[in-house]
């Protein structure tokens, strides 16, 4: 192992070779000594714990962030289908909404939520994280009440803004959390559990905005659009007073004390990506991005993957009507759509977590079967609307490619910066094709919506060829990366140590030779 006197030197160039000829020192490469030694601390403390100690731990922050992680992303999906429920209540004709205006309500809050992430990504990662997230998710609540005041298109469009504006931190954010206190292997069960919620609380709030909605039709004395953002906000400001005083990185949260802080960043030092904490801009991690191709396969992944997102977020409903089923049944009868999302989001990433290299296969698994539920539904005129119902219950199983996907962005990127961007940057992606696909189903196209249906399979399959070149493109990294380490003659304990240090200095994982990706 490196001593102290050597400065804690690592070998590579910005390609992620091995050289022969000896390493570079990061003292010499202008780091802070006292960054290294508070580095090297770090990982020498890591062996200072045994693993009944880090699962004690573990099962800590497990049972106070997991929780208020699910319940906020379960309410951030809810937000987003309370448009396409509250248009089937009344929303359209309460506020004077024509045919042409309620999908402009979806694009100009993807247009908002595509604005705010570099500003909101600098934010969190200039200021306390767990408490900007909290304060975010308050103000995002507010909003939300605020949407069940409208009246009219503008009032509901500048809504629809804030709302984009606040939720946009609420993905990347929860990432980091996540990057901060779990391992890479344990990153994609723990993130899809909260991705999960999508699904799951998507079924529960379904329940509870069909009893609103039913009061509401039966002699409530508020519009029952108005009551659901009345319920769902409030819910959503207690969610970021639970997330505001109980969730952060490990160096920022209360309920640890100094010595379990150390223990839970020791934890996690094998990363070697850092974690979420406030660091300074370095904008030659933003350029090694754009020379970076898993930057570029991030950015394609997440705008095929969205379109048919932002179609199912506008118009589910209005296709289950489409099939015969009246709009109280359409919010009913989308609840079994919930129970098989959940379900297969939850198996997967379970699945995954046993098997990592599952994780590509599976989620082009799961974009195939997408695709034959659009193609069904469009193009099987004969079928009755319980054969189209049935086959429509699996419209939300693409969303597990995107949430087996997601975490990738933080665990696969070192430096802060650099995750930061790609994270970022990444979501501005969603936001456009989120965008695109609230427009691929017009009006004219109803019932049926062959057109748009039809379309979004076609973006489908063209998703299924940007995953497969991306794992490709993971595994020929590694395998060169680690032909060149045989080559270089460092031993396996440097190797290991120089990974750990290097993650705890920001350096990127382009310049960390040592760095393997998960795939």
């Amino acid at each position: 192992m490196t001593t102290n006197s050597e400065k804690n030197q690592y070998s590579g160039d910005e390609k992620g070779s091995y050289p022969h000829d000896p390493v570079i020192s990061l003292v010499e490469a202008d780091y802070d000594p006292k960054e290294v030694a508070l580095a090297e601390d770090t990982i020498l403390a890591e062996s200072q714990y045994t693993e009944e100690d880090y699962n004690k731990l573990k099962w800590k922050f497990d049972l106070i962030l997991l929780p208020c992680m699910m319940l906020t992303y379960g309410l951030q999906y809810s937000d987003k289908v309370s448009l396409s429920s509250g248009v089937v209540f009344g929303l359209r004709k309460d506020t004077h909404l024509t045919s042409e205006q309620y999908p402009n309500l979806t694009v100009y809050f993807y247009v908002a939520y595509l604005a705010g992430q570099i500003p909101m990504g600098y934010a969190m990662q200039r200021l306390p994280l767990g408490k900007t997230l909290g304060a975010i998710i308050i103000l995002w609540g507010i909003v939300v009440i605020g949407l069940g005041l409208c009246n009219n298109y503008l009032q509901l469009s500048m809504c629809r803004v804030l709302l984009g504006w606040f939720e946009c931190a609420v993905t990347p954010g929860f990432l980091l959390i996540v990057a901060s206190w779990y391992k890479r292997s344990e990153a994609t069960l723990r993130s899809c559990f909260f991705f999960a919620m999508n699904t799951f609380l998507g079924g529960v709030f379904g329940i509870i905005i069909y009893a609103i909605a039913k009061k509401s039709q039966t002699g409530g004395t508020v519009a029952g659009w108005r009551a659901i953002n009345y319920f769902l906000g409030s819910l959503t400001v207690l969610a970021g007073v639970l997330v505001f005083i109980f969730v952060g990185v490990p160096s920022e949260v209360w309920w640890l004390n100094k010595e379990q802080k150390k223990m839970a960043h020791a934890r996690i030092v094998s990363n070697a990506t850092g974690d979420g904490g406030r660091k300074a801009w370095n904008w030659a991690q933003v350029k090694e991005c754009f020379r970076d191709p898993q930057w570029y396969f991030t950015i394609l992944f997440n705008l095929t993957a969205t379109i048919p997102n932002g179609m199912l977020g506008a118009f589910s409903n209005l296709v289950y009507v489409g099939f015969g089923f009246t709009p109280l049944q359409s919010v009913l009868y989308g609840l079994p759509s919930n129970a098989v999302g959940f379900t297969v989001v939850i198996c997967s990433a379970v699945f995954t977590n046993y098997y990592p290299r599952a994780r590509f296969p599976l989620a082009i698994l799961w974009i195939l079967v997408q695709m034959i539920v659009f193609l069904y539904v469009g193009l099987a005129t004969s079928a009755g609307k319980w054969q189209l119902w049935a086959c429509f219950c699996f419209s939300g199983v693409f969303a597990c490619s995107t949430f087996l996907l997601w975490p990738i962005m933080s665990i696969n990127a070192a430096g802060r910066t650099k995750k930061t961007f790609i994270g970022a940057t990444g979501l501005i992606a969603y936001c456009v094709g989120n965008m695109v696909g609230s427009q691929t189903m017009r009006p004219s196209d109803a019932p049926r919506y062959l057109k748009g249906l039809t379309a979004n399979a076609i973006v489908l399959g063209m998703e299924v060829i940007v995953l497969a070149c991306w794992y490709a493109y993971y595994m020929w990294e590694n395998k060169r990366r680690d032909a060149a380490f045989i080559a270089s003659g460092v031993s396996m304990e440097e190797r290991e140590f120089q990974n750990k240090l290097a993650g705890e200095t920001d350096v990127t994982d382009r310049q960390n030779p040592h760095f393997r990706y998960a795939c």
